[in-house]
């Protein structure tokens, strides 16, 4: 009687796991007695994960010694699985695999081990294991003797590419977790070249980079440009809208800070958009780069301008925050004196006061059109008349400014 119960539980064991369990044809394995028999028959009853849990501890409490050690550790780590506990599920498979190194369900608890909160140094090491191995030793994991029961062979092959992409992702995630920012790098770059279209690769990849700004602060750019990435790109593995329009905002504000402004952000998300990778030419100019810009093609301007150079200097100074400290410098003195070569500034008349031989005029001297400079003739008038934009050059004693 028990034998033939005992052989009713082999298969009933068999059917509740068998999405987990390869079947072959090795003899029937046999309950201790029939108090194990209706324990293990009464798992597949249960629908609620925690019920089957409670079965399962009973099992092993009443039986720690079974035939079906081994089908008992892989109905744990589902059922660790179904109730979202995943260091159990990643303790549980670490024993499973001592005995079946290739048991497909026992790799990829291990695998997410990496995405455990606050992860261990032993599960990120046991994490980064598997991934090696998935990636170097992919056609034994996935060889067909490993093909887990229910999973087609058209299923089987397709697991295989997706799992490698996964395992490189789960390097780069645990070189990120770990602060080794610049091996995360090169890890995650590899995730994005097998599958360009994880977006999510792409903000992990532009936070890995983004994490180097104080040691190699030339990268910024290729930082924003993942993100840009990852809050651009709306095709098949693209992070949901919400998510996007977070990140845009977030990129637009790094962009504005590292560039100065937002020109060029429009043709950077474009490019993104279509580009998992940046191109090889792919730059943006940092303030400061465009600052040592603007001050040397003005220091050629000044060059090749004396007059108008200092003519600038006075207008800066007389319009900063020490305006008043300037003008004292400045007031009663003789400009331009021997700062401009030949001695003189050169404006264009705006107006002259009179028109016929002028005591007073407003001259423009750094642009044609808006007057800079009102001279006041203290030894008599000019004479004669001049037309309006004609060019005079002029010396003088600063007196007063507004």
């Amino acid at each position: 009687m028990v034998l033939s119960r005992t052989r009713n539980v082999t298969l009933a064991l068999a059917a509740f796991l068998a999405y987990g369990v390869a079947q072959d044809a090795k003899p029937q394995k046999q309950a201790k007695d029939q108090a194990e028999a209706d324990l293990i028959n009464s798992i597949p009853k249960a629908t609620a994960p925690a019920e089957q849990l409670k079965l399962l501890d009973q099992w092993t409490k009443s039986y720690p010694q079974t035939e079906f050690g081994p089908e008992r550790l892989q109905q744990y780590l589902i059922v660790y699985q179904a109730l979202n506990r995943p260091r159990d599920a990643f303790n549980t498979a670490t024993d499973i695999l001592k005995t079946d190194p290739n048991y497909f369900e026992g790799l990829r608890a291990i695998l997410a081990g990496a995405y455990i909160p606050m992860a261990s140094a032993a599960e990120l090491e046991g994490a980064e294991k598997v991934a090696n191995r998935m990636l170097t030793d992919s056609n034994t994991v996935f060889a067909d003797a490993n093909k887990p029961a229910g999973y087609t062979a058209a299923q089987w092959a397709a697991v295989q590419p997706a799992m490698k992409i996964f395992a490189q992702r789960t390097i780069g995630s645990i070189y990120l977790i770990r602060k080794d920012n610049p091996r995360a790098e090169v890890e995650l770059t590899k995730a994005l070249q097998m599958d360009p279209t994880q977006a999510q690769i792409s903000q992990m990849l532009g936070s890995a980079i983004l994490a180097q700004n104080k040691t190699s602060p030339l990268k910024q750019p290729l930082a924003i440009f993942q993100y840009a990435r990852a809050a651009s790109y709306t095709g098949p593995g693209s992070l949901d809208a919400e998510n996007r329009q977070k990140l845009l905002a977030f990129v637009t504000r790094a962009y504005e800070t590292y560039h100065g402004s937002k020109d060029g952000l429009d043709q950077a998300l474009e490019l993104a958009k279509t580009n998992a990778l940046p191109p090889p030419d792919f730059a943006i100019k940092d303030i400061a780069a465009i600052a040592a810009e603007k001050a040397a093609a003005q220091a050629a301007i000044d060059a090749a301008n004396p007059m108008l150079a200092f003519w600038r200097t006075i207008k800066t100074g007389l319009t900063g925050d020490g305006a008043d400290g300037f003008w004292g410098g400045l007031m009663g003195t003789g400009i331009p004196g021997s700062n401009v070569p030949g001695g003189k500034f050169k404006g264009k008349i705006i107006s002259m006061t009179p028109e016929l031989r002028p005591k007073e005029l407003v001259l423009a001297v750094e642009k044609p059109d808006v007057g800079d400079v009102t001279l006041k003739i203290s030894d008599g008038p000019l004479p004669g008349k001049m037309e309006a934009g004609s060019e005079l050059d002029f010396e003088g004693t600063a007196m007063a400014y507004t």
